[in-house]
């Protein structure tokens, strides 16, 4: 029960700190932080096929920021300032409490269960997987858009 408050506050403090950062490649790499630690939650609480997919969208979607940061943005010497980090942290220590504090009750499965891959992908994870899959083609089509427009000036 443990690993899994610390792994939650790991996300939540890590997807703070992608709002709060202003340095791309920074924020870039808290917000795959925090997606990389949702997939280590989902195989912890043995949901292999969910953390598979996370993992995979989440790479996805942390490669096609990483590019479009890194292209799209102007380079600047902007940092973030030591006030905008305390304030992340604290947001972020706030947003905890509730993990910390805050208890689920869950019903264990006692019966063993098979399902196959399209069984776990389409009927127990339907709709955030296409969520997620939607946002990643959207971010990459909006990227691919600009860059071409950027390239016919």
């Amino acid at each position: 029960m443990w690993f899994e408050t610390i792994l939650a506050i790991g996300m939540v403090t890590s997807a703070v700190l992608a709002i709060y950062l202003k340095e791309t490649v920074a924020s870039v790499l808290s917000l795959s932080t925090m997606m990389l630690l949702l997939s280590l939650l989902y195989f912890n609480l043995n949901a292999p096929f969910s953390a598979i997919f996370q993992l995979a969208l989440g790479a996805g979607t942390a490669a096609i920021f990483l590019l479009a940061g890194d292209t799209l943005t102007k380079k600047s010497n902007a940092k973030t300032s030591n006030k905008t980090k305390v304030i992340a942290i604290i947001a972020s220590a706030i947003l905890c409490i509730p993990v910390i504090v805050g208890t689920v009750a869950t019903q264990i499965i006692s019966s063993p269960f098979d399902f196959s891959l399209s069984t776990a992908l389409w009927e127990l994870r339907a709709t955030d997987v296409l969520a997620q899959g939607l946002v990643v083609l959207t971010a990459a089509l909006g990227v691919g858009l600009f860059l071409e427009e950027r390239r016919r000036k």
